[in-house]
């Protein structure tokens, strides 16, 4: 018993600096971003304004309570799912079924309400910041892996590639991203227009265009005529461009990262796999991937959560010909505070951030954890 309680008083006095460190510079400055939010603060603490700046960002109350009740409701009809492979399989899929009709009047009439009722300004970021991600994430991960992969199999000189891949994660990003404003300068001799020139199209004002990426190439290939939704559907010339700074910066220590997972699998599965006549697509597809799958999987959680976050290099590549079109939920709060000197408002749109990459942290490892393949 005393030798119990003298390993837990060790283990508690090993924990103790950590958890200080974590309420320190974790959980306290959340906590004062969530009082500093329920405050009329700009220079100073003014007066407390409870949760009006959340109703201001967000949009009325009751059309959030709606939005809420069919994301519960949404909750509710994937759980009934899990259960069709019961006896009652029928029963269960006409549930479902049935409320298929209340969750969209719900959805679409809390969303609808807030967007028309919230802060133009905070669903405009979620949207860009929702662009930049989709843009970034599935193309980064892909390009790492192939890259990897190479890598990863009898390669002449690849510590030398590993270096090369890595440099642009490893340079400062104020320097890489000076280059870039560069490189897409609207300048008819920048290296963008330049190759652009080359494909047979006129000059682009690449980051200081806000139309759409989609809408610019229609009116390079001669279609005037398009709806008028794809204008807003797609991320801007601006963004997309940013969206490559990003690719280019990031996919190295993606490559770094996924070949340490390439290197943990154990040889005799590629064995096994070529005594069994696998070509090497099925030996990637069936070996390599779901053995390389919880790599991916920290990747891409890793990822989201530094795209819900990013600012500096967006912050320095922005223009005023396309602020809107890029400025991401980050740049949006840091305006607030330094532009419009608004603590309390800014605090209140940080946390609404924090919530949302929360959401998305659970709902990426409810959803693709199920996919990863730990091991028997």
């Amino acid at each position: 018993m005393k030798t119990r309680t003298k390993d837990h008083i060790i283990a508690w006095g090993f924990l103790t600096p950590a958890l200080v460190v974590l309420v320190a510079f974790g959980l306290f400055p959340i906590g004062y971003a969530f009082f500093v939010s329920l405050h009329s603060w700009r220079i100073k603490k003014d007066a407390f304004v409870g949760f009006e700046h959340y109703g201001k960002a967000l949009g009325e109350g009751h059309y959030l309570l709606w939005f809420l009740i069919g994301l519960f409701l949404l909750w509710g009809v994937s759980r009934l799912r899990s259960a069709l492979s019961s006896h009652h399989a029928a029963s269960h899929r006409i549930s479902a079924l049935l409320y298929v009709p209340v969750l969209w009047i719900l959805l679409s009439l809390g969303l609808d309400g807030m967007l028309d009722t919230g802060d133009e300004r905070l669903y405009n970021g979620f949207k860009v910041t929702f662009f930049y991600a989709v843009g970034t994430i599935p193309i980064q991960l892909s390009i790492a892996l192939g890259l990897a992969y190479l890598l990863f199999k009898s390669l002449r000189g690849k510590g030398v590639f590993r270096v090369l891949f890595f440099l642009p994660y490893v340079t400062p990003v104020i320097a890489s991203a000076v280059v870039f404003r560069a490189i897409f300068s609207p300048h008819p001799s920048s290296i963008a227009n330049r190759f652009w020139e080359l494909l047979g199209f006129e000059a682009q004002r690449w980051l200081y265009e806000s139309r759409s990426i989609v809408a610019v190439i229609l009116e390079a290939v001669g279609v005037e005529n398009y709806p008028v939704w794809v204008e807003t559907a797609f991320p801007s010339v601006a963004l997309v461009s940013i969206i490559l700074y990003n690719i280019w910066v990031y996919v190295g220590y993606d490559v770094v990262i996924l070949l340490a997972g390439l290197s943990a699998i154990p040889q005799h599965y590629y064995e096994a796999a070529e005594i069994d006549g696998a070509n090497s697509w099925q030996t990637f597809r069936h070996v390599t991937l779901p053995l390389v799958s919880p790599t991916l999987f920290f990747l891409s959680m890793v990822a989201v959560i530094g795209t819900f976050k990013a600012f500096n290099h967006i912050y320095i590549l922005r223009t005023p010909g396309a602020r809107d079109s890029v400025d991401v939920l980050s740049v949006a709060i840091f305006d607030q505070i330094f532009e419009f000197h608004n603590a309390g408002y800014a605090s209140a749109m940080a946390f609404v951030l924090f919530v949302a990459i929360l959401a998305l942290t659970f709902l990426q490892n409810r959803i693709l954890g199920k996919r990863v393949f730990y091991g028997e």
